[in-house]
């Protein structure tokens, strides 16, 4: 489990960024330059190490709070050696002290210390962590993949989870605040919303627990003409799903981008951007694809809405389908 970014901004926050020991109390990050961001230099010190030879292990600790907010003083890493090295004297009871008062110096005695913006970082965190749960992000790649196939399909409970991720998304309290993290993500949900109302415009059940895109061009008497057509249709419609999920990937893409710019430089770094799987081809190969939304398309909502997408798509940096022609 690692730390969330919701607790990041609280550890980060509420200690204005400095070191917690109250004779140090050094401020542990450079600002940003025209050409790079900012530059965080403190460290996350767990107060219950996380292995039980650590320094103050705890062999009975739960391992689902071993990141919590409870568990993590931020220190420069001058003092997070020393606490490491002295166990004796840097106690949890101990580490717990100095945090607890290091806060309360910060809220007390610090003008610059904004309660609100404080209060509003960590509520927006709270919702990109929430996101990045229901959207399954750390498995991007992998569930798309299936929408990216000739036969397009999706488990039933993740399309379920999809569609709860969109009413999700409209019904947040959005605070007044980082207004670039909100269009992002009002952004995804857009592209959201019209990937499932064209995938589920020809969704069959599949097996016991999947929808597959139906094969409407199957049909029983001999019509060369209309089964051509019905063809047509259904591989427009396949390659439309197809450019609907690579939009959707760009949405995500942006929304780490913009938490990047918003909350916090740092965010998913290791990681990276979220990749798509496509295939299999006519050579029976998979491409793996990198996209995102251009130096051009990034405002505040870079999708159009399913209308001007279906004519503009060509224009991304990845295209499967064209626009569609008239009947």
């Amino acid at each position: 489990m690692a730390i969330s970014l919701k607790t990041h901004k609280m550890l980060w926050g509420r200690a204005a960024s400095r070191c917690s020991v109250a004779d140090c109390r050094k401020l542990l990050y450079s600002e940003a330059t025209e050409s790079d961001s900012e530059s965080l230099i403190g460290e996350a010190c767990h107060i219950v190490a996380k292995s039980p030879q650590g320094p103050r292990g705890d062999s009975c600790f739960p391992d689902d709070q071993m990141d919590g907010y409870q568990n993590l003083i931020l220190l420069c890493a001058v003092h997070h050696k020393v606490v490491d090295d002295q166990p004796g004297k840097y106690s949890v009871e101990y580490l717990k002290e100095i945090k607890r008062l290091h806060e309360d110096w910060v809220t007390h005695s610090l003008s610059e210390y904004d309660r609100l913006q404080q209060k509003n970082s960590e509520r927006y965190a709270s919702y990109v962590d929430e996101w990045i749960s229901r959207v399954d992000l750390d498995k991007w790649r992998a569930w798309t993949s299936y929408l990216l196939s000739p036969e397009p399909r999706i488990d039933q409970d993740r399309l379920t989870h999809l569609a709860g991720t969109r009413d999700w998304l409209l019904s947040r309290v959005w605070p007044d605040s980082h207004s670039r993290v909100r269009g992002a993500l009002t952004n995804f949900r857009s592209v959201l919303n019209d990937f499932l109302l064209v995938f589920r415009t020809h969704a069959q059940p599949f097996g016991e627990d999947s929808y597959i895109t139906e094969a409407f061009y199957r049909i029983r008497e001999w019509d060369p003409e209309r089964y051509g057509k019905l063809v047509q249709r259904y591989e427009e419609h396949v390659d439309l799903v197809a450019d609907l999920v690579l939009e959707l990937t760009r949405a995500a893409n942006y929304v780490c981008d913009q938490v990047r710019l918003d909350l916090y430089g740092g965010f998913r770094l290791g990681e990276g951007v979220a990749l798509v799987e496509r295939g299999p081809n006519s050579d029976l190969r998979w491409q793996i694809l990198r996209v995102e939304y251009r130096t051009g398309e990034r405002s505040e909502c870079p999708y159009p809405g399913l209308t001007a997408f279906k004519s503009v798509r060509q224009s991304r940096d990845y295209c499967i389908g064209v626009p569609e022609q008239p009947a």
